[in-house]
């Protein structure tokens, strides 16, 4: 193992970081309802293939 560790950065923050300040977690927030939709979608093509077999 590399004896410098990543995680233990001090200072301004290495690219593709975000600070605290910086973070939305509101945009994660309102991702739920995509999958709710896809959930929805899943369903509907297994009733779709039951009625499909049954007929």
């Amino acid at each position: 193992m590399a004896g410098w560790d990543d995680d233990d950065w001090v200072g301004t923050p290495p690219e593709g970081r975000y600070t605290r300040d910086r973070a939305k977690p509101e945009f994660w927030w309102h991702q739920r309802p995509v999958s709710f939709v896809g959930a929805a979608l899943v369903v509907a093509l297994i009733v779709v293939a039951i009625v499909a077999l049954l007929s």
